[in-house]
């Protein structure tokens, strides 16, 4: 082989290569046209069927450790149930507590890194009816915020044996010092057929599908990582009695130790879902794992309900 021809491979396979990546890219393309021929067909018809569309797109973007499910609840341990939520990518190996009832399903709060609310013209016009009428007290987006993560467990770890109970936690001679995760949250998704401004919106993603398009709308997409990472692991401890002991226990900082961003892992508007994969991926390695199952919690919350019924059939 002489010094011309190694120049040449080198180019030919250095071609080879992006024509790969660039494959790739189209793929994506492909996969949101499919998507909004779906959604154009759906918007058709009197009953939606969003959350089926939706469904298989998740399923591939999301690793396989995560569950995709569609039409559930989301409940905690202080009694406390969600609205239907359309799509939920919860981590079912790890928190193995799905509660059934027949065919419904009623997800633990600990388990749940992602809700996906799929949202069309009449839904928000019933929503917004029901709300003015003072039929619903909250929201789709308040129902799940309510929801409270709690930190009661007892797990083997690497380095022993943790019991996650706080006050045990924030006993001085405890050796475990700041934790990672105090009250999780999971990454609230809407998507929406629905015209409008989503720029201030309360969700953390949005995907607005248009004729011939889907927008993708990151509220907060230039939010240091770091301020991502309280928000999802330490979320709003003024809901909890122990508040000052959540936030003395919790590892944050009010500086920002790195200026990644959201915004930084999109790929370009005219591939969103290529870019969706990478941002949604990085939330979701945010949280890593759900915070350990407070086994002692639920039950407890189980033997309130049986025994408050049990004293009203008494009556």
């Amino acid at each position: 082989m002489d010094l011309v021809t190694i120049p040449l491979i080198i180019y030919e396979v250095r071609e080879m290569n992006e024509k790969v990546i660039v494959k790739l890219a189209e793929n994506y393309c492909n996969l949101e046209r499919t998507l909004i021929e779906e959604l154009n067909i759906d918007g058709q018809s009197d009953v939606s069927s969003a959350e089926e569309i939706w469904q298989p797109v998740f399923r591939r973007i999301v690793p396989t450790k995560f569950n995709v499910d569609k039409n559930v609840y989301i409940i905690d341990s202080h009694q406390k149930v969600s609205q239907k939520v359309s799509l939920a990518i919860y981590d079912e190996q790890y928190t193995p507590y799905i509660f059934n009832y027949g065919t419904i399903k009623y997800i633990p709060i600990e388990a749940v890194a992602a809700v996906v609310l799929c949202e069309n013209e009449k839904d928000k016009k019933e929503e917004t009816e029901e709300q003015e009428k003072g039929k619903k007290d909250e929201s789709w987006l308040q129902s799940i915020q309510k929801l409270k993560t709690e930190m009661n467990a007892y797990v083997r770890i690497q380095s022993g044996v943790l019991d996650t109970n706080i006050d045990i936690l924030y006993n001085k001679k405890s050796n475990h010092g700041k934790q990672s995760q105090t009250s999780t949250r999971p990454i609230t998704i809407l998507c929406t057929t629905v015209e409008g401004k989503y720029e201030d919106s309360k969700f953390d993603l949005v995907l607005k599908k248009d004729e011939h398009k889907i927008e993708k709308v990151i509220p907060n997409g230039n939010r240091s990582l770091d301020k991502w990472i309280e928000s999802l692991n330490h979320y709003r401890h003024e809901r909890y009695k122990n508040e000052d002991k959540l936030k003395d226990l919790a590892n944050t900082s009010k500086e920002n130790k790195s200026n990644r961003t959201l915004e930084s892992l999109n790929v370009g508007e005219q591939n969103v879902l290529l870019s969706l994969m990478f941002q949604l991926n990085q939330l979701l390695m945010l949280i890593n794992n759900p915070i350990f199952f407070p086994h002692e919690s639920y039950v407890k919350a189980f033997k309130e309900v049986i025994s408050d019924a049990g004293t009203e059939k008494s009556k």
